[in-house]
């Protein structure tokens, strides 16, 4: 499967005619999925038109994968912004440190609103699949009662990793009971604990597994241009095992977001050697990925790359 990672896409300034136009253009480019993100933020107001979005891009032939995006503060996704339900409940929240609010994943009342919000996800709309994006602060220790509860006075790195495989064994179980075909995908970041990674690789509802990384270096506005993050070969080796442990398929999300110019020569090579190279079983590709310099040069690349090599996937 090859899927098109389109973020925060027209979920405000919705224009049908262009969206069909953006749907068609990746069905002709050769993505077979588009995955679209959904926050607390659309759940409260966009309801209508994601469903428009939705329903355009089955009409032009492309599966639809949900990417639950910033819930609970405990998964990636854009747009960046806190959990507005978290927001309300700061009784929940195991740190006031990080950047933004982290739900007690032992606490009752966040597993039980994690349920409700994905039921309602699953059930409104006729969706093809899940990507999970990013588990956020998965060994971050809680001291919170209801992680005390369940671990003690001291938990640790590895007790906050087995909290958060067992939260999302329970919410991905229940999405699959809810709706037996969806087909549920998982990456994680490569600086994660590889104890958390190898275990949450396991989850039961999980049918691809892997890791996000860029190909090029980064700008994001008029700073010098430099490498932000790990290259995703880096990642390829690591994936390959951990899938052959828990029995999956494997995963890759190439980013292009925060592209300088200066750098499309270089991104253009680093693709089509990636291409040439690696073969995920689902491989993902920003579509108009954010903050590029030129969005529809960066779109070309991926146009052309596609052209010469999907056939080989």
């Amino acid at each position: 499967m090859i899927s098109a990672y389109c973020l925060d896409y027209n979920n405000w300034t919705c224009i049908p005619r262009h969206v069909k136009e953006d749907f068609k253009e990746m069905a002709d480019m050769g993505f077979d999925a588009v995955d679209l993100s959904f926050s607390e933020s659309e759940m409260m107001y966009a309801r209508r038109t994601f469903e428009i979005l939705v329903d355009m891009a089955h009409k032009e032939g492309l599966k639809v994968n949900v990417i639950p995006s910033r819930i609970a503060g405990r998964f990636a996704g854009a747009p960046l912004m806190p959990s507005l339900w978290l927001c309300k409940h700061p009784e929940l929240w195991i740190s006031k440190d990080y950047f933004i609010p982290v739900a007690c994943l032992e606490s009752p009342e966040v597993r039980a609103w994690f349920k409700d919000y994905m039921k309602t996800l699953i059930t409104d709309y006729d969706l093809d699949g899940i990507i999970w994006d990013e588990p956020k602060a998965p060994t971050m220790i809680s001291h919170h009662p209801d992680t005390v509860k369940r671990f003690g006075e001291n938990p640790t790195k590895e007790d906050m990793a087995v909290g958060f495989c067992e939260f999302f064994a329970d919410i991905t179980d229940y999405c699959h009971k809810l709706k037996p075909e969806l087909v549920q995908t998982l990456f994680c970041i490569k600086k994660e604990e590889e104890f958390f990674t190898e275990s949450i690789a396991r989850t039961k509802a999980i049918t691809y597994f892997g890791y996000d990384g860029n190909l090029g270096r980064q700008r994001r506005f008029h700073e010098e241009i430099k490498e932000s993050k790990y290259r995703i070969e880096s990642a390829w080796d690591r994936t390959v095992k951990e899938c052959a442990q828990a029995g999956k398929k494997t995963f890759a999300l190439v980013e292009s977001m925060h592209m300088p110019r200066e750098e499309h020569e270089n991104f253009e090579k680093n693709l089509n050697a990636y291409l040439e190279n690696y073969h995920p079983d689902h491989l993902a590709f920003y579509y108009y990925a954010h903050n590029a310099d030129d969005p529809e040069g960066l779109n070309e690349i991926f146009k052309r790359s596609m052209k010469k090599y999907i056939r080989k996937l």
